[in-house]
This record gives C-alpha cells, sequence and structure tokens, in this order.
C-alpha cells in the first residue's frame, strides 16, 4: 500500500486529509518540518503534502532538505496564501505544484490518485521486462 504523509501544524488538516484517504493508502502525519524529516527518511513515503507556512522548520526548507538529501517523494505544498512568488518558488524547489487552503478534499484525492498512477506507470516503465529493446537469449 502506498504510503501518504500529510504535514501541516494545524491538527484539523491533518484530521482531514487522512480521512479523505483512509483505506486507500497508508496515511502518515507530521505537525512539523523537523518530524517530516524523520518520517521521509524512516518510512519512504511517495507523496507528501506538505504546508509552506509552519512555525520552526519551514515547508520551503522541508522541500529544500528534501531535494539535499534525494529523497523520493513526490511533493506537493499546501498554502493559505496565493502568493504567486511563493508559488514560484516552491515550484523551481523541486514540488509537484500547489494547493489553497482551504481546498476541496475531491482534488485533493485527485491530485494523489494522479500523482500515484504517475509514479506506478514510472515503475513499469523502468522494469527490464517492459523495454522493447530486450532481447532474449535462444537457448538453441
Amino acid at each position: 500500500m502506498n504510503k501518504i504523509l500529510i504535514v501541516d501544524d494545524e491538527e484539523n488538516v491533518l484530521l482531514l486529509v487522512s480521512q479523505a484517504f483512509a483505506g486507500h493508502c497508508e496515511v502518515l502525519t507530521a505537525p512539523s518540518g523537523e518530524l517530516a524529516i524523520e518520517i521521509i527518511k524512516r518510512d519512504k513515503p511517495v507523496l507528501v503534502f506538505l504546508d509552506i507556512s509552519m512555525p520552526g522548520m519551514t515547508g520551503l526548507q522541508v522541500l529544500e532538505l528534501i531535494q539535499e538529501l534525494g529523497l523520493p517523494p513526490v511533493v506537493w505544498m499546501l498554502t493559505g496564501d496565493e502568493d504567486l512568488e511563493m508559488a514560484e518558488r516552491t515550484l523551481k524547489g523541486g514540488a509537484k505544484g500547489y494547493i489553497t487552503k482551504p481546498f476541496d478534499v475531491d482534488r485533493l484525492r485527485t491530485v494523489a490518485f494522479s500523482a500515484l498512477a504517475d509514479l506506478e506507470k514510472d515503475k513499469k516503465g523502468t522494469s527490464a521486462d517492459d523495454k522493447p529493446w530486450r532481447v532474449k537469449k535462444d537457448n538453441k
């Protein structure tokens, strides 16, 4: 089962998003950037929804650290602001996109399931059995 991590300092957001994916994915939550990094290293989620504005380590700092460490998840930023400059910074920093709060749970699910489907396609595309140039040895 795919693991999704939700990182937000607002407990109600963690609860809402956890409930939205219950039964579809293993949902991990972190109320801080520091804890998020620990969870990412340990549990290796494939998708992270990351709040930009948090006390302590901000979402941008977490995103930068994820990129520096070469950690694997696809990251979507969550923000309460529609600050275009901040959105550009997150995209340049390696985020796949951003979603503004308050968000529609169906939109969040669509984004998540699309990202998971893309990851599944990527996995299948890198399999040696799927490569058209693979030649099987004839044992005659």
